[in-house]
């Protein structure tokens, strides 16, 4: 048995572009964004709505960028919020209501993967391999469990893309069936 979780569907991407639902602007942070731009085309506001969605949507594209001052520097660029703009404190405050909105056990377990894969890959970078010990002049590094580890590397990242895959279809039937979603690994037991 599954347990429900209710969830609102605040944003949507609808032939290439990020949309919101007009209740989203009813709750406070998503509000404040859209009044914040005093223009009647609203412009500014849809950007950074999008800048919201794309910073914290499992969905975004822009989520494999896993330094989130580098995802930033990208998104700034590409949807033209130039690299000039300075985030209002009200974005991150959108931002951290968005996450929690959307946050599921499976969301969770996809945030620590990427955090496991940053690690590894943080290691590997670093690792150099003629280094060697100053006394013994043997190498410092064993070459076996270097290469042991990138043999399981294609399992991580098949790992990271299943969740990533199972996250995504949460979210359209979410779409689909009145915002009640299921998770992945969420359940009834010991409830």
């Amino acid at each position: 048995m599954y347990k429900e979780r209710e969830e609102m569907n605040v944003f949507e991407i609808v032939n290439n572009q990020v949309t919101f639902a007009p209740q989203a602007l009813m709750i406070k942070p998503f509000r404040e964004i859209w009044d914040n731009d005093k223009s009647k085309d609203k412009f500014q506001a849809t950007l950074e709505l999008s800048y919201v969605y794309y910073m914290s949507d499992e969905r975004s594209n822009y989520m494999y960028i896993l330094d989130e001052d580098e995802r930033h520097d990208s998104i700034c660029l590409d949807i033209d919020l130039g690299e000039n703009w300075i985030k209002p404190s009200y974005i991150d405050e959108a931002i951290a209501y968005y996450k929690r909105l959307s946050e599921t056990t499976s969301t969770k377990l996809l945030e620590s993967t990427r955090g496991v894969i940053e690690k590894i890959s943080g290691f590997l970078d670093a690792i150099d391999i003629n280094e060697r010990d100053p006394r013994t002049q043997k190498p410092i590094h064993d070459i076996t469990k270097i290469t042991s580890a990138v043999e399981k590397i294609p399992k991580l990242i098949k790992a990271l893309n299943d969740i990533e895959k199972e996250i995504i279809k949460e979210k359209e039937l979410k779409a689909q069936s009145g915002n009640k979603i299921v998770g992945m690994f969420d359940t009834n037991e010991g409830i």
